[in-house]
Parts: structure tokens; sequence; C-alpha cells
């Protein structure tokens, strides 16, 4: 990350790096979210799900993995994903997050010596271009390092009614939204005729496990090792062993286990 990105996601909670994606891995990754929807059939057990299938690529892209280590660390987990396809008029939720929620821990937002640590990390994923008029992810700025409750008159997306500190983003298809999952977000009423479609990844430090698995196994074990790493278990060492043995990528990809439980049962 560039000291300006830095600058950008403290003070605000999030950043956008434009078209990280190329227009052709756009396409084939539309294409399988378009197949799902309409004929899950046409396409092989493994990929009737995000992430499996072209949808993979977006799991450890080079330019997602270089801002999460900056922000969560070296040892990071995928906590969750899905996808949207928002027609004209559909929304995803009101504003919701930020307040001092950011001083947990785990799931919170602070910086020591001049180190970002954001307890988990969401990517957006746009696969089509958004303009800020559009109903694109918004967010109340600042909220994820507010130490009052968020106050209700900043908790409208109504024209007239919102919050001087509610801000959006516009970019090209391809590119990569970060947010810290603490900040006030929503994903109001898409406004163009054609779809928004994007894929939400969450991602955590290596010591914990906020959402449980939904992934169906069929699509966690049809993904190359690599990727799977990054679905392995919660632990950073285990001193059984003398030298502690430690949950790298490297030892996972070493050994013949799976990354999970791949139980994904409510």
């Amino acid at each position: 990350m560039t000291d300006e990105e830095k600058f950008r996601f403290d003070l605000t909670g999030f950043l956008v790096r434009p078209a990280i994606i190329t227009k052709d891995e756009v396409a084939e990754i539309v294409d399988q979210l378009d197949r799902i929807r309409r004929d899950p059939e046409s396409l092989p057990p493994e990929h009737r799900a995000v992430p499996g299938g072209a949808s993979s690529l977006l799991i450890d892209h080079p330019k997602v993995i270089d801002v999460l280590h900056q922000i969560i660390g070296p040892d990071i987990r995928m906590e969750s994903t899905f996808s949207v396809w928002r027609m004209k008029g559909q929304e995803h939720g009101g504003l919701h997050g930020g307040g001092p929620g950011q001083a947990d821990p785990i799931f919170g937002y602070r910086v020591r010596n001049g180190r970002i640590h954001a307890g988990m990390v969401r990517v957006v994923f746009e696969l089509t271009d958004v303009s800020k008029d559009d109903g694109g992810t918004h967010f109340i700025v600042g909220s994820h390092k507010a130490n009052f409750p968020m106050h209700p008159d900043h908790m409208s997306l109504e024209d007239g009614k919102r919050s001087p500190y509610l801000m959006t983003y516009e970019c090209p298809a391809g590119s990569a939204i970060f947010f810290t999952e603490n900040l006030c977000h929503a994903g109001p009423v898409w406004q163009r005729e054609t779809p928004r479609i994007a894929i939400l990844n969450a991602y955590a430090h290596l010591a914990t496990h906020w959402h449980r698995l939904r992934i169906p196994p069929e699509v966690l074990n049809g993904l190359p090792r690599e990727k799977q790493a990054y679905f392995r278990e919660p632990w950073i060492a285990d001193f059984r062993t003398s030298p502690a043995t430690h949950n790298t990528i490297d030892r996972f990809l070493e050994k013949d286990e799976p990354p999970i439980n791949t139980d994904h049962q409510p």
C-alpha cells in the first residue's frame, strides 16, 4: 500500500483499487454467476457457488492480498463470500455497523505504532461499472473509529435526509473496494437498468473465526490447494510439538488434510 492508500483507509474506513481484474477475467466471472442463477447444471458441481470456478481468482489476488497483509496482518483467512446480482429497485440492506464496537479487539479497528489492525475486512469486487448515483455500497466515513453510538440523524438513505458524512465511490468493472467491517455501511436501492454484479469476500486474522462456513464441500474441495489454504483452520501455533508448529500456508501445502471441517450445516 502507498502512504496515500493507508491515509485514505484510516481516515474514511474504505479504499478503492480500480480495475485490478482484467476485462476477460471479469467476463468469465460474470458468465459463471449468470449460469449459477439461470442454469447451474451447465457448470460442474465445484463451480456452482462462489468462490469456485472463475471466481476463485479473487481469493488470493495479489493486489488484494497485498492490502490485507498490511491492514490485517501476514496471517489471514477468508471468512465468507457471497455474490449479488441486484436489479433496479433492489437493495441489500440499510446502514449498519460503526460506533464503539471498534474497541472490540477481535472485530474492531485500531492503529498502533504505525500499524493498522482491522479485525475483519470486506472486499467488494465490482463486476460492472459503478457511478456515484447508481446505488453501490455506501459508508458513513470515519464511523469505524467512532466512540459513541451511531446517531439516528445519520442513519437515513432517503434523499434530503442523508448524513453529510455518507459517502460512496465510482469505479470501472474489475475494481476492488476494501472496507473495515466495523465501518457503518449499506447496500442502497440499485438505480440503473443494468444489474449490479459483485462478489463480496470477508477476510480476518488466522487466529479468529467469525462466520460459520457456508461454502458447499464440493466447491471447497474443488479449489486448488493453494487457494484452500485461505480456509485452513483458525490457529497460529501448536505447542505440542518442539519446536512449535506454525499454521503457515507452506505447512498446509505440505500436508494432506482438509482446510477445515466441511460440515456446513446451519
